[in-house]
Formats: C-alpha cells, sequence, structure tokens
C-alpha cells in the first residue's frame, strides 16, 4: 500500500507515553492527526538523527484506542511503500489533552502481508514469561494478553483493516480542513 497524496500536516501536537512493565517510560512526540475521546491517531516522521536509526523521512502512524487491547503503528518506507504493522498488547489506555499513555504488556506482533496474505510474526514472548514470572505481569495483564496474542493470530485482516480505516478517518479530517 503507498500512502495516497496527503494534505500538510497538522500543526497539533501529541505525545505518546509508552509505561514499561518495569517502570521506565518512553515518550514520542507525534503529529496529533485525529482525536477522540476513544481514539488517537498520530504520525511520527522519522528526522536525520532519531533515536531509532530509522531513515530520515520514515513514517510511523501510531493507532489507540481507549477500549481495544493492542495500539497499532503503520509503518512507511520514505518513498512511502508499507513495510509493515506492528502491534502491541497494551493496557490502561488513556487519552487526553497531551496526547496516550498506556501501559505496554510486551507482547509485539508484526504482520507483513506476502502473496497477498497476512503473515504474522510475535515478538517478546520470552521477556512476556520472564516479566510475568517476576511478578510484573498481574494475572488479569496476562489473560488480556492471552486474549490479545489470539487476536493478532487469529484476526489479521480485521485488525490490519480497523488500523487502516482509523488513519484514513484521520487523512479525510485534516484535509477536510476539520482538524485534530
Amino acid at each position: 500500500m503507498q500512502q495516497r497524496e496527503m494534505p500538510p500536516p497538522p500543526e497539533a501536537r501529541a505525545v505518546e507515553v509508552k509505561e514499561k512493565v518495569d517502570g521506565s517510560r518512553q515518550t514520542f512526540p507525534l503529529e496529533r492527526w485525529l482525536q477522540t475521546r476513544d481514539l488517537l491517531v498520530g504520525r511520527w516522521v522519522a528526522d536525520a538523527d532519531n533515536d531509532f536509526g530509522a531513515p530520515a523521512g520514515l513514517t510511523s502512524w501510531g493507532v489507540w484506542w481507549r477500549t481495544r487491547p493492542y495500539g497499532a503503528y503503520r509503518i512507511h518506507d520514505v518513498d512511502g511503500a508499507l513495510l509493515s504493522y506492528r502491534l502491541d498488547a497494551v493496557g490502561d489506555v488513556r487519552i487526553d489533552g497531551e496526547g496516550v499513555r498506556y501501559r505496554d504488556l510486551v507482547l509485539d506482533a508484526r504482520i507483513r502481508t506476502e502473496a497477498g496474505a497476512p503473515r504474522v510474526r510475535l515478538e517478546d514472548e520470552n521477556e512476556l514469561e520472564a516479566a510475568a514470572a517476576a511478578g510484573l505481569v498481574s494475572l488479569r495483564e496476562q489473560r488480556r494478553v492471552a486474549c490479545t496474542r489470539l487476536l493478532f493470530l487469529h484476526r489479521p485482516e480485521r485488525l490490519v483493516a480497523r488500523i487502516d480505516e482509523a488513519i484514513e478517518q484521520a487523512v479525510q479530517t485534516v484535509a477536510s480542513g476539520r482538524g485534530a
């Protein structure tokens, strides 16, 4: 999927705050493309000296729902070509005037389309097991992650469609001048 012609990015900004199970936090500045009570769509554009070693101009759309057990990223190469989707199992999602804050529940998934079909690769399962054994992930959170894992593995088409719909809604909102 190529990104279509895009409107200029909105001036509104948001911050993504990822709270790790070990108590550490990561923050990411975003362009705020759409925000409602239950949804935030933001975009990160890599600059030349980013901390991730990504090429300048790579984009990552972030989509978070207050009521869903995952957050998602749609990652595009510098030329706009879709590289992959990455999903995080999350809990305690809060969307407010600053942006989005959530608890990262360790398990991630990558979804790539190969031969027309989505291919799912789970990541960090060993780290999740270690965190659970160390008491950093509650039983309730472990059950949430188990259900989210099943979504990742058995509903990738639905997840990708939901992510794409949210991003398209955000782009249309900005293009129409209604803003974030």
